[in-house]
């Protein structure tokens, strides 16, 4: 009697272990590239993602992983704002329209592996709706250029997400994730970018601002022209916990030959630095005084005018700057 109760004790520990077991966010992400890239439905898609994997972050993530993947930026339309109308009798005929906008949307974007960043978003919205996980689509206005930079007239231009697991929110862009625009050639570049999943709401908030600010889901919110006030951020300055201690400002202002001082913060040792102004042919490195986690260095300044100047880490740009020497 007792050796059989140990064995079903054991059969239940197990199975509960089991059921439980998660997987780091490169291996999610390596067994979704394993995925077909097409689908006819995103219930298709969200039923495997649920036998692969067990625990809500895991599905967030591998739904996220997917998208990112196989969807391509449509750059037909882009920066065109797109209104829906509806024709309704009452709030529950309004409220039942827009889901089916919302699931027809989603579905032609599946099929098509092409959208704007309302499908990207709506797409993940719904097949985290079909994995029982909370998630919701957020517009607001994205910083994308060096040259948005103080810009208070910013309109709303782009949408992404926040998902809840265990209890906390967390922010997604799969739009992003995906990839770049080029804007000169109007092309979109494919290159996944992982770090737009539970992205720190600090980093992310250099770059989205929501129209509903409860959407920062930070401690302290800060108003729309702070946010434009921002430096601009390239997604390799994502997911690294880079801190920059100064300048806090991307809009700076200074004299001919007077040096811009930078101190960042949890720099690993061994990156090189280098800065480029948008008008110089080429870029220089500079040599940066560490200071146990804090590294500083400095760019000297040489022509009057407008300009425009990019940071690098082993040659990657990571931050953006709208610079006016006097």
């Amino acid at each position: 009697m007792n050796n059989t109760f140990k064995y079903r004790f054991i059969i239940v520990t197990f199975l509960s272990l089991l059921h439980f077991v998660s997987f780091s966010q490169n291996q999610i992400d390596d067994i979704v590239s394993k995925y077909p890239s097409k689908s006819d439905s995103y219930e298709e898609l969200a039923d495997k993602i649920s036998a692969d994997f067990t625990t809500d972050e895991d599905r967030a993530r591998a739904a996220f992983a997917w998208i990112a993947m196989n969807v391509e930026y449509k750059t037909k339309g882009i920066d065109k704002i797109q209104k829906i109308r509806f024709s309704y009798t009452s709030e529950e005929d309004l409220q039942a329209q827009k889901y089916q906008f919302r699931k027809e949307l989603a579905l032609k974007t599946i099929k098509s592996r092409k959208a704007l960043c309302e499908g990207y978003a709506t797409l993940y919205q719904e097949i985290c709706a079909l994995l029982n996980i909370e998630c919701v689509l957020i517009p607001g206005t994205a910083k994308r250029f060096i040259s948005e930079i103080s810009k208070s007239n910013l309109p709303s231009n782009h949408a992404w997400n926040a998902v809840k697991i265990n209890g906390k929110w967390k922010l997604v862009d799969v739009t992003w994730a995906a990839g770049s625009v080029d804007y000169a050639k109007m092309e979109f570049h494919k290159e996944y970018t992982p770090a737009y999943f539970d992205t720190d709401p600090e980093e992310f908030a250099m770059k989205h601002y929501p129209d509903n600010q409860e959407w920062l889901l930070l401690k302290r919110p800060f108003t729309r022209e702070e946010f434009t006030l921002q430096p601009a951020v390239f997604n390799q300055f994502l997911g690294k916990g880079y801190k920059i201690i100064s300048p806090k400002n991307g809009s700076l202002s200074v004299r001919k030959g007077n040096k811009i001082d930078f101190s960042i913060e949890n720099i690993p040792s061994g990156i090189q630095i280098a800065y480029h102004f948008k008008s110089d042919k080429f870029g220089q490195l500079v040599k940066p005084i560490r200071k146990n986690k804090q590294i500083n260095f400095s760019v000297p300044t040489k022509s009057k005018g407008n300009n425009e100047l990019i940071i690098y880490f082993n040659n990657e740009p990571v931050l953006g700057y709208k610079i006016t020497v006097k």
